[in-house]
């Protein structure tokens, strides 16, 4: 183990050597972190170049308990070394994820970004542009993009692919003007909901635009497409579909296919329910007066965990957020829901009925186990 070959007598001194060599080990660590992730690049190679899994989780269990033994052999907490090992697994998976997320077997594409100044309309123009497809974009709003900026949508009729990447409200108007234009290649939009465009879809499809729904469920921050999914609708012709498919088969993005009315339905849980139990917990706590300050004097993982969430939640794009309500058609009973469940549980208490809540709890608990144990 490294230690300084003399020590000051002043303990003022001692303590500022002290920090020198921390200093020193610091940057010895951080260069070992780069030769390992260099290797973690050149395994990704190899496992591309093999058609091998991006994650072998057995392997992955032999780093955890190869960090766990060193561990304990240093008098360490063993638990320190399993963070650590994650940490360099994650990092290892987000490097090769970023080189295969980048593969692209077909053809080069002429593609165009709708909104691609927006959040979703930069990710997509930094995922086909990785991909070597040529980009470039339509989008008035103020802003910088690294992509050729275009003037018209009449500009992007020839494209081999159009993304429309735009709020939700105003996607309908840009597919009519885009059917009226009769735009050669494929239309790819990106709404989070696909029913209320289903009449303007319908009318576009008929008069020849090729239009395909799909929706990537993560957001514009993502790094890597590891772990991520993308829904694709399968309203559309399979040879449209196979155009959007394509963009993320040899991606590590995990691909689901499903109809709208059913993409809708479930996203009326996985976004609709989500938001507003985490927006009803914020405004609980609005109304409770009771400040943050002191609520984190004394909270617990349970209530530190549910308010980063929460935080999250209540600081995302209000108008976003609106549109998954309103939009949805399964939004009100989403919120019967939501209150009878709120109901059940005051009932339960106010009784009081310890052995109807216990229930209640059981009744929860398996149901979420199920949920897990189906991969859902």
């Amino acid at each position: 183990m490294h230690a300084p070959t003399t020590q000051p007598s002043d303990p003022h001194a001692l303590l500022e050597q002290h920090r020198r060599d921390i200093e020193a080990l610091d940057r010895r660590i951080l260069h070992l972190v780069c030769e390992r992730l260099e290797l973690a690049r050149q395994v990704g190679d190899l496992k591309r170049s093999l058609a091998v899994p991006l994650r072998n989780f057995g392997v992955e269990a032999q780093v955890y308990r190869r960090f766990e033994e060193a561990s304990s052999l240093l008098g360490l907490d063993p638990g320190l070394g399993r963070d650590l090992a994650r940490f360099l697994i994650e990092k290892a998976v987000e490097e090769q994820a970023t080189l295969r997320d980048a593969v692209y077997s077909g053809d080069a594409l002429d593609t165009v970004v709708v909104g691609g100044k927006g959040g979703m309309g930069r990710w997509i123009g930094r995922f086909l542009a990785g991909q070597g497809h040529r980009v470039r974009v339509l989008d008035p709003a103020s802003g910088e993009t690294p992509f050729e900026e275009m003037g018209s949508l009449a500009e992007a009729i020839d494209a081999d692919l159009i993304m429309v990447a735009v709020p939700m409200s105003a996607c309908p108007g840009i597919l009519d003007e885009l059917g009226a234009l009769g735009p050669r290649g494929v239309v790819g939009e990106m709404c989070s909901l696909k029913t209320h465009l289903g009449a303007v879809i319908g009318r576009l499809r008929s008069a020849g635009t090729r239009v395909v729904s799909f929706h990537p469920m993560f957001g514009p921050d993502v790094r890597m497409l590891e772990g991520r999914t993308v829904v694709v609708c399968t309203d559309a012709p399979r040879s449209d579909l196979e155009i959007v498919e394509g963009l993320f088969a040899d991606t590590s993005a995990r691909l689901v296919e499903m109809d709208p009315a059913e993409h809708d339905r479930r996203m009326g849980l996985v976004l609709g329910l989500t938001h507003l139990a985490n927006l009803v917990f914020a405004r609980a706590l609005v109304h409770s007066g009771v400040g943050s300050p002191k609520l984190a004097e004394v909270a617990g993982v349970t209530f530190g965990r549910q308010i980063a969430t929460t935080r999250e939640v209540a600081s995302e794009n209000p108008a976003l957020y609106y549109e998954i309500q309103s939009l949805n058609e399964l939004t009100p009973e989403t919120g019967r829901w939501l209150r009878q469940a709120l109901d059940e549980w005051m009932e339960a208490v106010e009784q009081p009925d310890d052995d109807h809540f216990s229930a209640l709890m059981t009744t929860c608990r398996e149901s979420l186990s199920e949920a897990r144990g189906s991969g859902e």
